[in-house]
């Protein structure tokens, strides 16, 4: 087979993968695979090379990952035909012809010598693509004009320009990626981490220390983080020879359903705990760390060769052990961390007092010690006492990052250190358990700060509240029961009481935390859930909170957990849902209560020059939940709305809830399968519905309040108009409504499932269901509801990943749903789902 793979007679890619896959089974690394690949593919154009007309003057070279021996089996392959002018153009294209017969994806160019100089200038990418330019075939001593009169001018010329750049360009990167290894789905090239990360240090490297390949790293790094680096970026390489293989197709993203066919290619197998995914996983979040950190120490040692000169060097004495220098921390004496653990602890403590990152040798030395970190020193009050302060300090989040990166975090508190790098697959997650902890404990910090006016009601919350630490302390380990598994909140109350303990809290703040801790979850689940206008839903979570302190405090740690599950799962419409459930409980547990002659009292000084007897009769007429849920100002648009209604048979507004969420309110003569019909018709116009709420009157009267979370997205200046003309054919005209329809798009890894709670409410039955989402879905939920003669009175809509999670509040003639009609509804639901 090898022979075959070097004549373009007998190559295709089909022989090549399987030549791969061969390489892959005995074991091969990843730079052994790479290299593999990059030679076959040398010898191939040389081939080709040689059987076309070639002149004098012309040579190929590789660049891009072609050019740095870093192929992989679907890479593009970068070559850039070099010549002394565009004449010998016929023969490069005959050549080129040659390479698209086999299949491969070519990328091309031809330059002459002033043209590779002006395109670097011009173009960053093509100047760092010309920077790994290496000799694949021809005319070799074009490629040594290239390399001494071409090459200098490339890589050597506005250098402090090129990091710049470089440089703004990997943040950028980095931001766009997530801002962290620990992704579960990680993106094993551009992500943090990744593969870019090891080519932008390199490309740093070859300006700044003009070295020629990775080894040049070794005069940079100590042996043993050189060894580290070359071990971590060859299990990336076959890591991504590997995905592509499994995804039979150029791809770097490691999604959930590749995972497993990776593992296995790598070959890693179950254990008695976890998968072979999950066990690759955890090692690739080991490997993309030592990236990660030593690629930083590298750009940084890069980025200083430009940097401005700084001024004199000031010591300054912190205590009688540490001190800082250069900007660092160091102590005093070397042997100061060997002697107790209890030093790194104080080490930390001083950093989230001073914000002074540790010197290389500090670092060190925690490493170094850090198995001395065990029983006795979590037990010990002087490093109790150290971390406690640091939870307290200003820098609570950049200190717990630094001791859980190091390793410190974990073996001081061994029930977090159980959560590092663990893969657990939930809906919506986007972070490994210990980084989504991390970046909770970030969001509540930042809320001190915050100048967003969305933020102002919790941030006015954050502020009021007596011991903050404690919040920190129950975000640090509110999820530490996902190491055991199923219900984590029950798990994680259970592993607290030896923390707990350890930490010697009065019984006072041992009580707050426990109470956190058990119930994280329990305010996002009833806010995205439970229909907050019901009392009965209030007074359940009143009861089960107990107290305002418990109140703010679960505010707040709810909030800190949702904005961490992914970057966009937190959006306006949860956080208005979220402020709504914790206002209507505040005024609930400080006894502030309207009764109903109050409310109509306040309600005739806003109606006049209306008709009171119609507003009353509206009120007389809706269910009683609607004037819970509605405001006296909200009642009197809602009359006029009706009077506009009675003359056209129908009548529509829109009020706008938050910056982004709108709500429609549409007024009808009431009849079956009305609702379906109208969230049919919204959502066939792009529209992102969250939340309805239905109010059918005794005379027949409806009135449908939908909520809208994209409509600033989907707007234009005749949205309105064409709404109402589309409803009004559907509503009054009773033209029929035409719904597309589109398969699931979106493969998950979580089962449908649909369940009847006839428990939690006592008037209604709450249908849960959870699904793919897709084009025409809530309009086939109603639709079944509706055909089983399911009156849908409110509705939880969340839709966030591809993903939807809707909760609708149901009766059957004003009764709930019995077992009977319940199986049959679930059975219905199910078949249209599947």
């Amino acid at each position: 087979m090898t022979e075959n793979l070097t004549t373009t007679s007998c190559f295709t890619r089909g022989i090549f993968l399987k030549q791969i896959e061969e390489w892959i089974r005995e074991g091969a690394g990843g730079v052994s695979l790479a290299y593999k690949c990059t030679d076959r593919i040398d010898l191939l154009l040389q081939d080709i090379f040689n059987k076309v007309s070639r002149p004098e003057g012309l040579v190929l070279i590789a660049t891009g990952s072609y050019g740095r021996k870093e192929l992989a089996p679907f890479s593009d392959i970068d070559i850039m035909v070099f010549g002394t002018d565009r004449t010998e153009t016929e023969t490069a294209e005959a050549m080129l012809y040659k390479l698209w017969d086999t299949g491969l994806d070519i990328s091309h160019s031809f330059r002459t010598g002033r043209e590779c100089i002006e395109d670097a200038n011009d173009d960053i990418k093509t100047r760092t693509s010309l920077l790994e330019a290496r000799y694949a075939a021809g005319d070799r001593n074009m490629y040594d004009i290239f390399r001494k009169e071409v090459y200098p001018d490339i890589a050597y010329k506005n250098q402090k320009d090129f990091v710049r750049k470089k440089l703004k360009e990997m943040q950028k990167r980095h931001s766009e990626s997530g801002e962290s290894v620990l992704i579960l789905e990680p993106n094993i090239k551009e992500g943090e981490g990744g593969l870019r990360d090891v080519h932008t240090a390199y490309w740093l490297s070859k300006v700044a220390f003009r070295i020629e390949n990775m080894k040049g790293f070794s005069g940079h790094l100590s042996p043993y983080e050189y060894k580290r680096f070359l071990a971590a970026y060859d299990f990336l390489l076959k890591t991504r020879s590997c995905l592509h293989f499994a995804s039979q197709r150029k791809n770097d993203v490691l999604a959930f359903d590749l995972q497993k066919d990776v593992a296995k290619l790598l070959g890693f197998r179950d254990s008695l705990k976890f998968t072979a995914a999950e066990r690759f996983m955890r090692y690739y979040y080991v490997k993309s760390k030592i990236i990660q950190d030593i690629s930083h120490k590298l750009i940084v040692k890069c980025s200083k060769v430009y940097a401005e000169i700084r001024k004199k060097t000031i010591i300054q004495k912190i205590t009688d052990n540490f001190t800082v220098s250069a900007g660092r921390l160091i102590t005093t004496n070397n042997d100061f961390i060997a002697e107790s653990a209890d030093h790194i602890l104080e080490s930390f403590y001083l950093y989230s007092k001073t914000g002074k990152p540790f010197s290389d040798n500090l670092k060190e030395n925690i490493r170094s010690n850090l198995l001395k970190i065990n029983k006795r020193t979590r037990n010990s009050p002087a490093a109790v006492q150290s971390f406690t302060k640091i939870l307290k300090s200003s820098r609570v989040y950049d200190t717990l990052r630094e001791m859980h990166d190091s390793g410190v975090l974990g073996r001081f508190i061994p029930e977090f250190g159980a959560l590092r790098w663990l893969v657990v697959h939930e809906p919506y997650h986007m972070y490994t358990v210990d980084e989504h902890t991390m970046l909770a404990i970030r969001n509540l910090e930042l809320l001190k700060t915050s100048q967003y006016t969305n933020l102002a009601h919790l941030k006015s919350v954050m502020n009021g509240l007596e011991s903050l630490n404690m919040l920190f302390m129950a975000l640090l380990f509110h999820d530490i029961g996902k190491a055991v598994g199923r219900h984590h909140e029950e798990e994680g109350y259970k592993r607290l009481k030896n923390i707990m303990e350890r930490f010697n809290f009065d019984s006072r703040k041992r009580a707050r935390v426990e109470f956190l801790v058990k119930n994280h979850i329990l305010m996002s689940r009833i806010a995205l859930k439970r229909e907050t206008d019901d009392i009965e839903v209030i007074a359940q979570f009143a009861d089960a909170v107990e107290d305002m302190e418990n109140l703010k405090a679960i505010y707040l740690i709810t909030y800190a957990d949702m904005s961490a599950v992914n970057r966009t799962f937190f959006n306006e419409w949860k956080l208005y849902l979220l402020e709504d459930l914790y206002l209507r409980t505040a005024d609930y547990l400080n006894g502030i209560k309207e009764d109903r002659s109050e409310y109509i009292k306040e309600l005739r000084s806003l109606s006049h020059g209306l008709d009171e007897g119609k507003i009353f009769s509206l009120l007389e007429e809706m269910p009683e939940r609607y004037m819970l849920a509605t405001t006296k100002k909200k009642v009197i648009e809602d009359h006029i709305l009706i009077e506009q209604m009675k003359k056209s048979g129908f009548a529509m507004r829109i009020d706008k809830k938050t910056e982004s969420v709108i709500e429609i309110i549409i007024t009808a003569e009431d009849r079956p399968g009305l609702f379906s019909l109208i969230v049919g018709f919204l959502s066939s116009k792009g529209l992102n519905i969250v939340a309805g709420r239905i109010f059918t009157g005794k005379k027949g009267l409806v009135i449908d309040k939908i909520s809208i979370s994209n409509w600033n997205e989907v707007w234009w200046e005749g949205l309105q108009k064409d709404l109402e003309e589309g409803l009004r054919n559907i509503i009054v005209e009773r033209k029929p409504l035409h719904v597309v329809r589109r398969k699931k798009t979106v493969k998950s890894l979580f089962n449908i499932f649909v369940e009847i709670d006839n428990e939690s409410s006592d008037d209604y039955s709450l249908v849960e269901i959870f699904s793919p989402d897709r084009v025409g879905l809530l309009y086939d939920i109603s639709d079944v509801m509706y055909r089983k003669d399911v009156n849908i009175v409110s509705a939880r809509i969340n839709t966030d990943a591809g993903l939807a999670h809707d909760v609708f509040y149901t009766q059957i003639e004003k009764k709930k749903v019995d077992n009977i009609n319940a199986q049959e509804l679930i059975a219905e639901l199910w078949s249209m789902l599947n």
